[in-house]
């Protein structure tokens, strides 16, 4: 059976490769995040560049992105 101390040494390289991995997947999900941002943004510039006088849908689209970011809807009031 290995020593304590190098079984303490094991214990905290998981922890260290499971707070790791934590952070990459936290990341991860913020890229995702700020992607679908982007593509939501740039969907609505190119409404209003094809259609300036039609917010409607460019109303839609913004309510969608505060639901998204705001679902307790605490934003736009």
């Amino acid at each position: 059976m290995p020593e304590p101390c190098i079984m303490d040494r094991l214990s905290k390289l998981r922890n260290l490769r499971e707070a790791l991995c934590n952070r990459e997947k936290n990341w991860k999900e913020a890229f995702e995040a700020r992607d679908w941002i982007v593509n939501q943004l740039n969907d609505i510039l190119v409404m209003v560049r094809s259609h300036p006088d039609d917010i409607k849908p460019i109303e839609a689209r913004i309510e969608e992105i505060l639901v998204a970011l705001d679902p307790e809807g605490k934003t736009g009031e």
